[in-house]
């Protein structure tokens, strides 16, 4: 399996980016710079940094002699919980450069040092200096505000700070600060911001053999909005000099949000907030990470699975090729099982297998975790990591099969759980799966008819992986057949004919043949099959599985046939539909549960129990109405459940309510 940390090892194809940041950290002219590496959680934005420092670090005079750039590594959110930030951050700086100077600018760091320090002593994230810098900080977040504004609004502005700065100043002058100040350096003291940047400046540029210091600043987006001003303020305030850039890794509209956060009193009268003008102001430059395309995730996925699979020297092979065949264009694949052959002499088997199963689902996958590289890892991880422990209870998964399982698990969940209700229904593989497969392979919303098996599609169960070892059972057989009646059929023809669920029919290998019991052991931490499901005879959980059918007529007929039920029957379906509603509120059992007091009278009480045992915020809100137009309104349980709703401070849920009361009033219901 494969670490979820930064890398130097560039998978992605982010040469184009790196470039990018290269030339720009590069050029004198642009210094100082501040970029920003925006892109969403999990895009690559800590490994792009990694790989461009490395970069930077090969820039040298001689071999042997120290490179032309400092590069400094923070991370704001490893120290917000226990210092002031602006400190980690300007220390953190200052440690790098001091191992860089010599002689008489050592004396200088110290000197800046010592202000440092003060920050502390000044007390509450900057205290009398950030008091100070406020001179310029608020000036600054208010023209972030509106470019635009009158430059006298600007000066009252800061004469205004600025006659607070020197009260609030004297209030909070620590001793230690004053009797420093006594001393013989009195002329040396650095006392404000404007001091600090010019010293340090006047640092960096006596480094003669150093063309820039390069702050790399990641996990921004992780950071309380505090922490987020902070760390812009400590660049734009005290370090942003010449021969100095920041990168700063983020979530843009994370930062933004943060941003808002921090200054709420400048939103417009619009309730825009000024964090993105913020930004605009503070970054120089925006080095966007665009999500993978299919092509670059279907290359990702594979070169994963190579590094897993091949020794150093013939990864590093395949990583050659790889980066030359992107040099034509990083939107196609690069590397899969047919370029393997090509690059390698001897193709390890277990390779040949991942990357014939990845091809089958790369595309899917990679459109539905949206080309984030963080996300398509943590997959693969999954996937094997269940896998592997499936090995070590002697319980043989197939890849092929688990990987396909765990594509409909991931991006459509309520779909993953319908299958299993089926599964729960039958032992072996599932009716219902079969006949939807055959309904996605004809295109059509119609079952193939009934007959022999091999008449449907002659050799087309031929074509699964015959490696997989997937149990068939004579039962495939009868459950074609029993998935043709009209009441399951109505049912399978509404979940084939979802566009995504076609597509993942149409993955390889077909399953409905394949006895997924097994598989679903390894899906436990979310599906909802609780213990009252599991205790239910058969015939119960097959009615069970249509009373929460999505076809409205399959739910319909199957709450008459709760009715008819023996009394200990009926309540055993109950019991179970009321632990799958507290499991999953928002899903079908919901709707299934307001059919089935409204058919069902004498289930009313259970089922309202079991409402009122729901936290309103997750009532569905689109369903909440439906229990008002279904529910006697004049039963002092309902009564109570939609007052219960009624008065809640969940978002929507009151209007709901209230709306549909009033019309249930209007047309004359009591």
């Amino acid at each position: 399996m494969w670490a979820d940390n930064e890398t130097e090892v560039d998978l992605l194809g982010f040469d184009f980016l790196v470039d990018t940041l290269f030339v720009a950290l590069t050029e004198p002219r642009l210094l100082p710079l501040t970029v920003g590496l925006l892109g969403d959680w999990g895009s690559g934005k800590s490994s792009l940094m990694r790989i461009t420092r490395q970069e930077l670090l090969k820039i040298r005079n001689d071999e042997g002699s120290p490179s032309r750039y400092v590069c400094v590594e923070f991370s704001p959110w490893q120290y917000e919980d226990y210092d002031d930030v602006k400190v980690a951050l300007m220390t953190t700086v200052l440690d790098a450069v001091d191992a860089r100077v010599g002689g008489d600018q050592q004396e200088q760091v110290s000197k800046l040092r010592r202000f440092v320090q003060g920050l502390g002593w000044w007390g509450r994230r900057g205290g009398r200096v950030a008091v100070s810098a406020a001179q310029t900080a608020a000036p600054l977040a208010i023209q972030a505000m509106d470019p635009s504004i009158d430059p006298q609004v600007l000066d009252v502005t800061k004469a205004a700070v600025n006659a607070a700065t020197s009260e609030v100043n004297k209030l909070m002058e620590d001793p230690k600060a004053t009797q420093a100040a006594s001393g013989n350096d009195t002329a040396e003291a650095i006392t404000d911001a404007g001091r600090f940047r010019a010293e340090f400046a006047n640092v960096i540029a006596t480094l003669e053999d150093v063309d820039a210091v390069v702050v790399f600043i990641d996990d921004l987006d992780r950071c309380l909005p505090e922490t987020v001003v902070d760390t812009f303020e400590a660049i734009r305030l005290f370090l942003n000099t010449p021969k100095t850039a920041y990168v700063l890794a983020a979530n843009q509209a994370v930062v933004e949000s943060a941003i808002d956060s921090r200054y709420p009193q400048l939103r417009r009268p619009d309730g825009a907030g000024i964090g993105a003008d913020y930004l605009e102001k503070m970054l120089q430059l925006k080095v966007a990470i665009p999500p993978l395309s299919a092509p670059e995730a279907d290359t990702y996925v594979n070169l994963l699975l190579a590094e897993l699979r091949l020794d150093n020297e013939q990864f590093a092979k395949v990583l050659d090729e790889t980066r030359r065949r992107r040099e034509a264009g990083n939107l196609q694949v690069a590397f899969n099982v047919g370029l393997a052959g090509a690059v390698l002499d001897d193709v390890p088997p277990a390779l040949v297998r991942d990357l014939n199963w990845a091809a089958s689902i790369t595309e899917v996958l990679g459109g539905g975790l949206r080309g984030n590289p963080r996300q398509l890892k943590r997959f693969l991880n999954n996937l094997l990591l269940k896998h592997r422990s499936a090995q070590r209870r002697k319980i043989a998964l197939d890849l092929p099969v688990l990987a396909k399982l765990m594509v409909l698990e991931e991006q459509h969940f309520s779909d993953f759980q319908r299958l299993f209700d089926w599964q729960l229904t039958v032992p072996g593989p599932i009716p219902e799966l079969a006949a939807a497969e055959s309904i996605a392979r004809a295109g059509s919303a119609t079952p193939e008819p009934e007959g022999d098996e091999d008449t449907a599609r002659p050799g087309e169960r031929e074509t699964a992986d015959e490696s997989s070892g997937a149990r068939r059972s004579p039962a495939a057989k009868r459950g074609r057949r029993a998935a043709q009646q009209p009441q399951i059929a109505e049912e399978v023809r509404a979940w084939a004919d979802k566009s995504h669920v076609r597509a993942w029919l149409r993955l390889e290998p077909p399953l409905g043949e394949v006895d997924l019991g097994p598989y679903f052991t390894y899906s436990r931490d979310k599906l909802a099959f609780g213990v009252a499901v599991t205790r239910l005879p058969p015939h119960l959980q097959e009615l069970l599985a249509r009373v929460q059918a999505e076809v409205a007529g399959v739910r319909r007929l199957a709450c008459d046939e709760v009715g008819k039920l023996p009394d200990d029957e009926r309540v055993q379906l109950v019991e179970a539909l009321v632990e799958v509603l507290t499991r999953r509120p928002g899903g079908s059992a919901f709707v299934a549960a307001l059919e089935l007091a409204e058919r069902a009278p004498d289930t009313l009480s259970a089922i309202c129990d079991a409402l009122m045992r729901i936290p309103p915020e997750a009532v569905p809100r689109g369903q909440a109405g439906n229990a008002v137009r279904r529910l006697p309104v004049d039963n002092p349980t309902v009564s109570a459940l939609l007052d219960r709703w009624e008065n809640s401070d969940a978002p929507g849920l009151k209007g709901v309510i209230s709306t549909a009361r009033q019309a249930q009033r209007r047309s004359g219901r009591r």
